[in-house]
């Protein structure tokens, strides 16, 4: 077992360094202007990354955005263009519920050509997320539902009794309000909360 003396002894709490420690500590000592230029490296590095990370960062919000902008350019054009669509859809209702009056047999098959488109028209429509609103039957909804008549008698408040042009949705955005006429119990004229009168 080899003994230190008392000066070779390690520091208080130091680790005894071995031979290659040594070495390498001896190796690290630098002059101060290598210390410096170190120093402003390592720096110059630390800023380096800091750009990089910067750039990584606007280059996925400006693709986040990208993303965006490119769902809402799609989403309006496909609103646009099946606003578009809803008189020829009403146009075929009101074709299909005036052939279905005449019981001739050119008139059923007439009636049974439109029935067919009308039925494939109105399933791709909904596939591309048009909801129709519901209507008769139905409480008043001022969000999806216009008034432009009412009928005074007896029964539920502001139900909806006929529907005058069908509403639709697209997805959860209103498209067009239903035009209905409503049921009222008083006279509009006389209280604020009645819908509007039937002209």
């Amino acid at each position: 077992m080899k003994h230190h003396s008392k000066d070779n002894l390690p520091a208080e709490n130091e680790p005894e360094k071995g031979p290659v420690e040594e070495k390498a500590a001896e190796s690290v000592i630098l002059s101060r202007p290598d210390y410096d230029a170190l120093l402003s490296q390592v720096k110059e590095l630390e800023s380096v990354k800091d750009r990089l990370v910067r750039s990584a960062a606007d280059y996925e919000n400006a693709k986040k955005r990208l993303v965006r902008e490119r769902d809402e350019f799609v989403k309006f054009s496909q609103e646009s263009i099946l606003r578009s669509l809803l008189p020829v859809l009403d146009n075929l209702q009101r074709a299909y519920s005036h052939a279905g009056t005449d019981t001739s047999p050119a008139f059923k098959n007439l009636a049974t050509g439109i029935q067919m488109v009308l039925k494939q028209f109105a399933e791709i429509l909904k596939s591309q997320g048009l909801i129709r609103i519901e209507t008769v039957g139905k409480q008043f909804d001022p969000h999806v539902h216009e008034s432009v008549g009412y009928v005074k008698e007896k029964g539920r408040d502001h139900e909806v009794l006929d529907e005058i042009e069908a509403g639709y949705l697209l997805g959860d955005k209103l498209l067009r309000a239903a035009k209905v006429r409503v049921r009222v119990n008083e006279d509009p004229h006389e209280t604020a909360s009645g819908p509007a009168a039937e002209s």
